[in-house]
């Protein structure tokens, strides 16, 4: 496999992640709302509504932060795992 051929392999992979990584962020969210009304049994609290607590905004703001920022860091290292071995197996077959 030249180098060109693994830099677009490369280009490639990195799409999938990007894509992937946008896919899993909008189910995450939706996840996070849906626990957010199941444990509180309220709807997530509008960080623009000032008759909301300050405690309630910063608690949700945390909450969604978190669990988005823990499925990217999940689905990066998963993309770059599986990329790292497809590249392999093409250089092997060479």
């Amino acid at each position: 496999m030249s180098k060109d051929q693994i830099q677009a392999s490369s280009l490639g992979n990195k799409i999938a992640a990007g894509v992937l990584g946008a896919v899993t962020t909008m189910i995450v969210q939706k996840l996070i709302h849906a626990s957010w009304k199941t444990i509180t049994g309220t709807e997530p609290p509008d960080p623009e509504d000032m008759e909301v607590s300050t405690a309630s905004v910063v608690t949700w703001t945390a909450a969604s932060a978190l669990g988005v920022a823990v499925a990217q860091v999940i689905i990066r290292r998963f993309t770059l795992g599986k990329c790292a071995e497809l590249i392999k197996k093409r250089i092997d077959t060479l």
